[in-house]
């Protein structure tokens, strides 16, 4: 951190395409050390960890601002659990012992970066290389981000730009979809305690992609020429 900014770097920058492509967890939880001055690492005193927690905090302060309500972001993702200090914020701030999200606060980040209008719109450009899928059969994995969840929905020629996120508990998608018929949508879906059904997303978002794709319903003329 340098006057209260962070220091754009190359490790940043590896750190965030890792992160947003990939979806790597010790990629996301050195963004967040980054942005709020805190590690992991042995138990604090309490007083210590009240100065860590505000610190942590400051990402849902940053939101909070902007008006985003009933979601906590300030905890890293865990591969097997929270140790040391991370397990003790657990312990003491119960209610944010996980994160959260709703869909509205993560269509409206997602609809913000779209259209330019988050931090700047060079920063919101950047977001969408990060974010931009190549849905195409022969371009990955069938089961990457790319070809699974809302992808597996579209018809070929549809550009995406996409974040999937998948747990032991949850799968969820947020696609931002323009179709060659020129239609454009944001789709977010989030589903719990079904991660392991990679039918239910898809399955969704075909039934919006059809309602976009459908031709327009002919209005009869009224009245005399």
């Amino acid at each position: 951190m340098e006057d209260g900014k962070l220091k754009d770097t190359p490790e940043l920058r590896r750190a965030m395409r890792d992160m947003i492509v990939d979806s790597l967890n010790e990629a996301t939880g050195y963004l967040v050390d980054s942005l709020t001055g805190t590690t992991s690492g042995p138990e604090l005193s309490l007083a210590e960890m009240e100065d860590w927690y505000f610190k942590r905090n400051a990402v849902n302060r940053y939101f909070a601002s902007l008006g985003y309500t009933k979601i906590n972001v300030n905890r890293k993702p865990w591969c097997e659990g929270p140790y040391g200090r991370e397990m003790q914020s657990v312990q003491m701030h119960k209610p944010n012992h996980r994160n959260w999200l709703t869909t509205d606060a993560t269509a409206r980040l997602l609809t913000e970066i779209v259209t330019g209008q988050t931090v700047s719109a060079k920063r919101c450009a950047e977001m969408m290389e990060l974010l931009h899928r190549d849905p195409a059969p022969e371009s990955g994995n069938k089961n990457d981000q790319a070809h699974a969840y809302t992808a597996l929905a579209l018809p070929s020629g549809a550009k995406l730009w996409s974040k999937a996120g998948w747990t032991s508990e949850t799968r969820h998608d947020a696609a931002y979809v323009e179709l060659p018929n020129g239609a454009k949508f944001i789709l977010v879906i989030f589903t719990v305690d079904h991660a392991n059904e990679r039918e239910i997303i898809p399955a969704i978002a075909k039934a919006i992609v059809e309602s976009f794709s459908a031709p327009p319903l002919a209005v009869p003329l009224t009245g005399a020429l």
